[in-house]
């Protein structure tokens, strides 16, 4: 992966029927049309969902404990990364809560989509 790729959080969007997805797809997993182009997201978004990962395994496990979300994009889509960092002044692991905003990082190529509190 290029550098300009791990800073942008991207994905495809269905010409079709217009769904939007963080996957790397080559048809649309909604409709089954092929006609998908690339999208760039925002990056800003809510915590849909969490978990807090306190025994990881493989190259997470030095990374425990860490919190694997859902990510409710504001355009709408949903994906999932790993949360860093504080907020409102505690560690992500201890404070991180459905609906708290969120702001895309990077992505890392053995991890994923990588968030901040916004």
């Amino acid at each position: 992966m290029q550098t300009a790729e791990l800073n942008a959080l991207t994905g495809k969007k269905c010409k079709s029927c217009g769904f939007e997805a963080t996957d790397p797809v080559v048809s649309c997993t909604n409709c089954g049309s092929e006609d998908v182009e690339p999208k760039t997201f925002s990056g800003k978004g809510k915590v849909y969902t969490y978990t807090v990962v306190h025994v990881g395994f493989g190259h997470l496990a030095s990374r425990a404990p860490y919190v694997l979300a859902v990510i409710e994009l504001e355009e709408g889509a949903k994906t999932m990364g790993l949360i860093e960092g504080e907020y409102q002044g505690k560690p992500i692991t201890e404070s991180v809560a459905i609906d708290m905003p969120v702001q895309f990082l990077r992505t890392e190529e053995k991890t994923g989509f990588i968030f901040k509190s916004a």
